[in-house]
């Protein structure tokens, strides 16, 4: 299949989930339903920055809605903090950037409008260092810092959405792998290729460029990008009957890889980090949680057997905890010695299998003396109000919670916590507050304000708390009007 094709059809996703919106929105729920503008309107050569920043908003929630993204306190934060890295290192960007991690073996990332970077867990677990995954995270980053697909946009003002809803079928079979939606939308696309095709290889090698500089500003090592290019290749010659997705989307061209050595060989003896135990952990992190867990208990015994190491044990101890040995968790975490870096994520894991082990005492013990040393850390506090949740003490963990009002998380669940709390904290007003969030972090719109009314109508709200609701009330209110 034409590489362009491909390129232009993830293009496409990007529009199709806003129209995917306006479609079930318009049919399930007029009452409350959110209408975007037609971004494909020929009187407008480009999406206007707030404008693309408002579409990125609306998208990060659909991504929530329909991909299996992760929830994971620690996984988010890692991925955050090395996509705020590579941000920081000069980025002229006016866009509130997502990054988030899907659960999905395959080897994929994309970008979206308005800051959204997602990477596919399988592209992780492929890297074999920091700086190969920092590599596909500053090309993606690049991507929307550059503007490509508002840019593509101003180059095909004939896409309008009518065009779009008719492609929704099309374009939805041809990522779940239908072979009919494929040809179909073979079809349907031919009319942009000859426009595209030439545009994309150009995105492709701005991305590149601009990626580059990013990792070289992060102090992350350029060779990460060539070697993660070489890494895929030889994927595709292991099974040459199945293309790794990130090469159906992003083509990869011998000029494009001989390009990135060029670059990297400019910076050849400079002292650059390649690897970090962050990365090692995350990545270790990952297998555990999207694994089986009785296989990953097996395959990881017989690992330990021959050669034990701090993070076969670590990844051994989530796949028990998953699977409620906290006991047995706990006893691999004993055989770890931890170094300074090592310290965060294995006491985490201790405070789990103590919480799974009902020790819910001593996980508060081990996660109070965390919050000390890590103060309005999203992952001590979710793991904390956790415990405090299973011993009865919902207030506090409330409190706990309440912490991270002012720290965007974007994570739902943490609003799930929430509403947890508040209500065995008899604020039942809280708790529907926080059911709100996280529908409205999930595109569903209409359940969002009816929460939003349920919890204006209870009994006991505080004035604070009723003009606060009252006022979320009206800002989604306008939010509608403004999209009709």
């Amino acid at each position: 299949m034409n590489p362009a094709n491909h390129r232009l059809r993830i293009c496409l996703l990007s529009i199709i989930f806003l129209v995917n919106n306006i479609f079930s929105v318009t049919h399930s729920e007029e009452e409350y339903g959110i209408i975007l503008p037609d971004i494909g309107d020929p009187a407008s050569a480009l999406l206007s920055i707030n404008q693309e920043i408002e579409l990125g908003k609306i998208l990060v929630a659909q991504v929530n809605q329909r991909l299996p993204v992760s929830e994971d306190p620690e996984l988010r934060s890692y991925l955050q903090s090395l996509g705020t890295r590579l941000i920081s290192g000069g980025l002229n960007s006016d866009f509130p950037f997502y990054f988030r991690l899907i659960f999905d073996p395959r080897i994929n990332a994309f970008a979206m409008p308005g800051g959204i970077v997602a990477v596919n867990s399988g592209l992780l677990l492929l890297s074999q260092s920091e700086s190969e995954l920092a590599s596909v995270v500053a090309h993606e980053i690049s991507h929307v810092s550059q503007r490509h697909i508002a840019r593509r946009f101003s180059r095909q003002q004939k896409l309008s959405v009518i065009n779009t809803i008719a492609l929704l079928g099309t374009v939805l079979a041809t990522i779940y792998g239908d072979e009919a939606g494929q040809a179909a939308g073979t079809a349907t696309l031919g009319t942009f290729q000859d426009a595209s095709q030439a545009y994309s290889r150009a995105f492709e090698q701005e991305a590149d460029r601009i990626g580059m500089a990013l990792l070289i500003n992060a102090n992350l090592d350029p060779f990460g990008m060539p070697r993660f290019f070489e890494r895929l290749n030889a994927q595709s010659q292991i099974n040459q009957s199945k293309v790794p997705e990130f090469l159906r989307s992003h083509p990869l061209t011998t000029s494009r890889v001989s390009d990135s050595i060029a670059r990297a060989e400019q910076f050849k003896g400079s002292r650059y980090i390649e690897n970090t135990i962050h990365f090692q952990y995350a990545k270790a992190r990952t297998i555990g949680i999207s694994s089986d867990p009785n296989q990953l208990i097996s395959h990881y015994q017989k690992i330990l057997e021959e050669e034990p190491s701090n993070l076969s044990y670590y990844t051994y101890s989530i796949g028990l905890n998953r699977i409620g040995r906290g006991k047995q968790a706990l006893g691999a975490l004993d055989k770890v010695t931890p170094n300074n870096n090592e310290r965060f994520p294995i006491a985490i894991a201790r405070a789990q299998a103590l919480i799974v082990d009902r020790q819910i005492d001593k996980a508060i013990k081990t996660l109070n003396e965390l919050d000390v040393l890590y103060p309005q850390n999203e992952t001590v506090i979710y793991y904390l109000a956790t415990a405090l949740l299973e011993d009865k003490q919902p207030k506090q963990a409330l409190n706990k919670l309440d912490e991270l009002a002012n720290a965007i998380t974007g994570n739902p669940s943490i609003e799930r916590l929430i509403a947890r709390a508040a209500d065995g904290a008899g604020q039942p007003w809280r708790s529907h507050e926080a059911l709100s969030n996280y529908d409205l972090m999930h595109a569903r719109f209409g359940t969002a304000m009816e929460h939003l009314l349920i919890a204006a109508r209870q009994t006991g709200i505080d004035p604070h708390s009723k003009a606060r609701i009252e006022a979320k009330k009206n800002r989604l209110r306008e939010f509608q009007k403004k999209h009709k």
